[in-house]
């Protein structure tokens, strides 16, 4: 009897080994498979702005550390994670699939190297620069150096300049909310605020966008004036507000990554 049992608990060990050597084999095979596929599918790019890296494909993940405009990276893995803007739900792993997960969101990643199965290029800024005239109050949008659209915008009111130089659009929201950095209270203080379209071109909040709660735009409107419908009003906070259809047509022609210049 005692013979018996020993025998039976002998071979249940050794299966219980086999068992545990079969998973660890097909556990390695199944690694290296992933390994390879990822080896291949690796492409090179460029932040095109400053961009956070998380350890999710997540904002609400705090970030680990931030690139600078231009960093190369390697991506290792696409994959489907929090909308941010624009319906872009792709997040690149930048890390190594053997080390931690590290992840930028997919809208501030532009490919140097990306393979030809992607299904084609992603829509180019190249030759596309649009132009604000802070004493016209005006924009113009040019294409290989010709004009393709203008229009009348209201830009800072005083003391909330929009700021001058050369910048680039690094985000695009449609549709999306503004919250006031003010405090309830404060003379910058807003309500929530729907927005159509939106184009981000500095960090901190300055936008190109449509702006519902203005009906006049252009010289003077970045001043205290008179709106014919919502009464006297100052110009935006720093954005570039314009009338909605110049927001849709921007939105629409301008991709992460044109240039915009705001001159004095």
């Amino acid at each position: 009897m005692g013979t018996t049992v020993k025998r039976v608990l002998y071979l249940g060990l050794i299966a219980v080994l086999l068992a545990l050597f079969l998973a660890s084999r097909l556990t390695s095979v199944h690694v290296a498979a992933a390994a390879t596929q990822a080896s291949a599918s690796t492409w090179s790019g460029q932040t095109t702005d400053w961009a956070n890296v998380r350890s999710e494909a997540s904002t609400s993940t705090p970030a680990i550390t931030i690139y600078a405009p231009g960093t190369s990276v390697t991506v290792y893995a696409t994959v489907s994670g929090q909308v941010v803007w624009s319906g872009i739900s792709n997040w690149y792993r930048i890390s190594n699939l053997n080390s931690a997960p590290l992840y930028i969101y997919g809208g501030l990643v532009t490919a140097t190297n990306q393979p030809s199965s992607t299904g084609g290029p992603a829509p180019s800024s190249q030759g596309k620069v649009i132009v604000v005239s802070l004493s016209q109050q005006w924009l113009h949008a040019y294409q290989n150096g010709t004009q393709v659209f203008s229009a009348a915008v209201m830009t800072g009111r005083p003391g909330l300049e929009t700021p001058t130089g050369t910048f680039h659009v690094f985000a695009k929201l449609s549709p999306t909310t503004f919250y006031s950095p003010w405090a309830y209270g404060s003379p910058n203080w807003y309500p929530p605020t729907y927005i159509n379209y939106a184009l981000e071109f500095l960090g901190g909040g300055y936008f190109l966008h449509d702006s519902w709660w203005h009906t006049v735009y252009g010289p003077g409107t970045n001043g205290w004036h008179y709106d014919p419908t919502y009464g006297w009003q100052w110009g935006s906070h720093g954005c570039v507000a314009m009338p909605l259809n110049a927001a849709a047509w921007l939105y629409n022609w301008a991709p992460i990554g044109t240039t915009v210049q705001i001159n004095p």
